[in-house]
């Protein structure tokens, strides 16, 4: 059984400036490519991390998110 782990303030406070800052994008790709490299998963699992992620931090975030790319 894996133990939890939590991301860092750094990374917390990175993350939370570039969606406060209407790039959620970039904070998506931060994130993925930050669980990529510190814990060594599969794409698939850290897509799955990242998305998680950002639906518990940043629901209304990823509301609009959503929404701007069905636009499209």
């Amino acid at each position: 059984m894996s133990e939890k782990r939590e991301l860092s303030a750094d990374m917390q406070t990175l993350l939370k400036q570039l969606v406060v800052n209407g790039d959620i994008r970039m904070a998506g790709t931060v994130l993925y490519a930050y669980c990529r490299r510190a814990y060594q998963v599969n794409d698939e699992t850290a897509a799955r991390w990242m998305v998680a992620y950002f639906r518990r931090e940043f629901p209304q975030e990823m509301k609009r998110h959503a929404s701007k790319l069905s636009g499209l």
